[in-house]
This record gives C-alpha cells, structure tokens and sequence, in this order.
C-alpha cells in the first residue's frame, strides 16, 4: 500500500500539460450529457483532473484538496438527485438501472454550443491575460469560465447550474491561486465550494417536490 509520501510523489510524476484536453473533453461531456448520474461521473473526472495541473500553482497536499471538496460535493449531489431520481421512477415504472438518454431540442441545443465552444477553443485559442499564470492553464482557465456561462445559460435543472457556478470558481481558482497561495486562501476556496455544494443539493431536493406523493397517496 502507497504511503502518503509516495503517493504525493506520484502524482507530481502525473502533473503533465496534455492533461488539459482530457478535462476540456469531460467538461464537454458534463455540459451535453442528459442522464445527470453520467453527467455527475464527468465532473467527478474534472475535479481529479483540476486536482493534478493544480500542482503547478501549490504543493501537493494543497492541490489534492480539490479531489476533497470535489469529492465530498459530488457525493453530496448524487445523494440529493439519487433520492428524487426514485421517487420519480417508482411513479413512471422506469427500473433505476436504465439510463436516460433524451434526445430533445434542450440537449440538441447544448450539444451545439459546446461543439461551437470546441471549435473556437481549438482554433482561437483565446484567453484572459491571468497574471503569472502560464499559457496553457489561462487557456484552459478562460474555457472553464466560458463552459460554465453555458451551462449557466442553457441549465433547466439545479445541478446543472451547480456544474456552471463550480466551473466558474474552478477558474477564478486558477487565477487567485496563482496570485496567493497560503492556507487561508486554499480553505477559503474550498469552504465556498461546499457551500456551493450544500446549496445545490437543496435546490435540487427543493426541484424534485413536484414527484413527492400526496398524503392520500402515500
């Protein structure tokens, strides 16, 4: 078993730039996907992902804590969606195994954008000017705040404005951390996180009432 010296090494042996494109094709995958546990596996995968280029900014036990709060976050959303996801199938007679993929204009719509975002990502290139912040992870920071303006726009459900305010504060991550890294400013930026996270899952148990049975129906 890896000792936590050894496994803090290791993943500074994984701290790699080509990391960046596997992210951006998860962020993708989270924004188009229509069944929110796939959707909720793709931001799991974000959050690992961000964890590690994090390396480049802080030390290693600083940067893991985004597989921390991320984790703790995502959980906290499966549990809320997982519980209004029964409750909405016992009333459709749909088995909780089968996935659901809805190929409605909503999801048409948001596979445009982020193929549209793809192409200008890839083409243009663009980028904020973060200070001190290299090229690569201001590109990639500049395309998480733009994917969470999409999600933000196009979302009909909590979670997934909880997926645009996360990657939004995922890039202001990037260049806050850069600026000043010290203990405070990493457990301020994980407290809000948490935040975040206990908010969404209220909305989203607050979204799914509509499916919960009557008195006289129970």
């Amino acid at each position: 078993m890896l000792t936590l010296d050894q496994f803090l090494a290791l993943t500074q042996r994984l701290n790699n730039p080509a990391l960046i494109a596997p992210s951006v094709l998860l962020v993708a995958a989270m924004l188009v996907f229509s069944d929110w546990r796939l959707a909720l596996l793709a931001f799991a995968g974000v959050k690992v992902l961000a964890g590690v280029l994090f390396l480049q900014l802080m030390p290693p036990e600083w940067a893991l804590q985004q597989w921390v709060t991320g984790g703790m976050v995502a959980i906290m959303w499966f549990m809320a969606a997982r519980r209004v996801d029964i409750i909405r199938r016992k009333q459709m007679g749909v088995a909780w195994w089968k996935p659901e993929w809805r190929l409605n204009p909503a999801t048409l719509l948001r596979l445009a954008f982020v193929l549209l975002l793809l192409v200008v990502i890839y083409t243009v290139r663009p980028y904020a000017p973060f200070p001190k912040l290299p090229a690569d992870l201001a590109r990639y920071a500049t395309f998480l705040a733009v994917a969470g303006l999409v999600a933000l726009g196009l979302g009909d459900r909590p979670m997934r404005w909880g997926f645009g305010l996360s990657l939004w504060l995922l890039a202001a991550s990037f260049g806050i951390h850069v600026l000043q890294t010290d203990v405070d400013t990493v457990g301020m930026m994980a407290g809000i996180e948490l935040l975040l996270g206990f908010a969404i899952s209220y909305f989203i148990i607050v979204d799914g009432a509509r499916f919960w049975p009557k008195p006289e129906e129970a």
